[in-house]
């Protein structure tokens, strides 16, 4: 009786399971794409949480959003322990480095070139903006500090 009554149950359990998996993937909710998904498939290892962009600030290595992409989600004061996640310089740090971004997020960005303390020259990116060329603003391979506001 009460192995018939744990086989019940557990059909049970597993068929809700089904339900609810099947209920949500079709719900409708197409994930949002950002719009630097283009720049970051171009480099061969482009991760799939790209396409569900969960609002991100995005480094790129090289002007255009390309050679390469890092991310954040928050503030970080020192970027000195971030890598490439894709590129040529996959695994090094990000630190001085980037030439290009994409601000996913609703968020004004502020990045610096100081870690830690995030101070000296600024660079501003409004919320969902990107800005394909930083050497046009004078802050190319300068962001060390990123700060949301």
């Amino acid at each position: 009786m009460k192995r018939n009554f744990m086989r019940t149950v557990s059909a049970a359990a597993l068929s809700t399971t089904g339900l609810i998996g099947i209920g949500t993937a079709t719900a409708g909710a197409t994930p949002a794409t950002p719009a630097a998904p283009h720049a970051a498939a171009a480099d061969s290892g482009s991760p799939a949480e790209v396409g569900l962009n969960a609002a991100k600030f995005y480094f790129f290595k090289d002007d255009n959003r390309h050679g390469g992409y890092a991310y954040v989600t928050g503030s970080d004061r020192d970027l000195r322990n971030n890598r490439w996640l894709s590129g040529p310089h996959k695994g090094r740090t990000i630190d001085g480095g980037t030439s290009s971004v994409n601000n996913t997020t609703s968020h004004f960005v502020v990045l610096s070139d100081h870690p830690g303390s995030c101070v000296g020259p600024h660079y501003y990116s409004n919320a969902h903006s990107s800005d394909n060329d930083l050497s046009n603003n004078g802050f190319d391979n300068k962001a060390s500090c990123v700060s949301f506001r």
